[in-house]
């Protein structure tokens, strides 16, 4: 691909604004404080969770609050956010609308409130039963958290305790503080409430991170070849492959070797190459290679992981080949991780196009940024910015940006938008590293 300007344009067109919004670009910010944001696609990012991934970043709220109140836009946004509150048929947009919502019962707007309230207490969403719980402690305090643990306290009656109950215990302590919280267990409180606190209280953990880490460990030590061979088989044990892989003897690994170079099944090719996903091969084997010019997809996927955790000649050989075809994918940046030559990030850069397909676009730059972090020698200045600007995910995003700041090719125009990012670990990022600069230049 030819590298291109990836700085914000002055005036942004419609499309580069709702991309800039959609990706959480710090550029929306300071278009909406400059004048230079529309209010329709704004709305539409308030009324709609844009994420990428909902699991990973964070609710988007309050980010967007900021824009709001750049644009003078509160009492405009009122009406059509409050009937998407009350409305809530979007899932995936509930703690986005939530936080909004918080800012306005904040400023006194007793509906927002009420709303707030209802949704905490009748949870109308089973696989987030959390949301509205934050919003309503924020508001509240203690009010809102006794009023929160009461209805899980209900919730409580003949079922254990779990994460998300875990949750709201933290909420609390984060607002009030851990000797405050505890406390509330010696006052007269509600039935539901004091249910909700004696769970906590009587709640044991059976095992410690590192004991559960150990636990799991020595489970996988125990695995025999030929149990690894049934799973594969039966397709069974999930990430366990891996997990076995890493830990297992070179002889074990020689004869899941020997299995897959005979194996007719793709099913059980697959499953049996996740054993080297995380590991190189007890010894090079071109056959691997072979794989992955095989017919099935998933042993191609699975062939070019395992093919990529080896520092070979012929690896590297085969991955210059498949830059000659164009690079849509992460799989083939994957294999000069540990294959790096000076120049190669300009190889891979002419090579890459960027796919319409936003996972296999994240997939993508994720393993851009990877080559990067584990090669650097190699030249960030143009592949990283391509991880920042072109990433849906802004996890990526921030990895990206702190690639550039730490190897000091960093363009101001990231530096200046990542201060106003929907990520809070990138609006950070600046500000950690200029105090610890400072620090280093203060030290004796």
């Amino acid at each position: 691909m030819i590298f291109g300007d990836f700085s914000p344009p002055l005036l942004p067109s419609l499309p580069q604004q709702q991309d800039a919004l959609k990706k959480g670009l710090g550029r929306a910010a300071l278009w909406a404080h400059s004048g230079r944001l529309s209010e329709s696609p704004l709305l539409e990012a308030c009324l709609i969770d844009q994420r990428f991934d909902s699991q990973i970043e964070s609710p988007r709220g309050n980010w967007l609050w900021g824009m709001i109140q750049g644009m003078g836009a509160i009492e405009r946004f009122r009406a059509p956010i409050l009937n998407a509150f009350c409305d809530l048929s979007d899932e995936q947009s509930a703690s986005q609308l939530c936080q909004l919502a918080y800012r306005y019962a904040e400023a006194g707007d007793r509906t927002f409130r009420t709303r707030l309230y209802e949704i905490v207490e009748q949870k109308p969403y089973p696989l987030i039963p959390w949301v509205g719980e934050e919003e309503i402690v924020a508001l509240d305090g203690e009010q809102g958290f006794l009023f929160a643990a009461g209805v899980r306290g209900r919730l409580l009656i003949g079922r254990e305790w779990e994460w998300e109950d875990e949750n709201l215990f933290d909420i609390g302590v984060k607002r009030l503080g851990e000797d405050h919280v505890i406390k509330l267990l010696n006052v007269p409180l509600d039935a539901a409430v004091k249910r909700f606190l004696e769970y906590r209280r009587l709640k044991e953990e059976t095992k410690s991170e590192n004991q559960a880490f150990a636990a799991y460990k020595s489970r996988i030590a125990s695995t025999s070849v030929e149990e690894i061979f049934r799973a594969a088989e039966s397709n069974n044990m999930g990430l366990w492959f891996r997990g076995w892989g890493k830990f297992a003897e070179e002889p074990a690994l020689q004869s899941v070797l020997q299995h897959i170079w005979l194996e007719q099944n793709p099913k059980v090719i697959a499953n049996l190459l996740k054993v080297f996903a995380a590991r190189t091969l007890p010894e090079f084997d071109t056959r691997l290679i072979d794989l992955c010019r095989h017919g099935d997809q998933e042993v191609r996927q699975r062939a070019f992981a395992a093919l990529a955790q080896n520092a070979h000649p012929l690896v590297r050989d085969f991955a210059q080949s498949e830059l000659q075809k164009g690079i849509q994918n992460g799989s083939v940046v994957d294999l000069f991780v540990n294959n790096y030559r000076h120049g190669d990030e300009n190889s891979i850069l002419d090579a890459i196009e960027l796919p319409d397909d936003e996972n296999t676009l994240h997939g993508l730059l994720m393993y851009v940024i990877k080559f990067l972090e584990e090669n650097p020698e190699a030249d960030c200045s143009r592949l990283g910015v391509l991880g920042y600007a072109s990433n849906p995910c802004c996890e990526c995003r921030f990895h990206a940006a702190r690639l550039l700041r730490n190897r000091h090719a960093i363009p101001d125009w990231i530096t200046n938008e990542c201060k106003y990012d929907s990520n809070e670990d990138c609006q950070s990022l600046l500000v950690d590293f200029n105090e610890s600069t400072k620090a280093n230049h203060t030290s004796p």
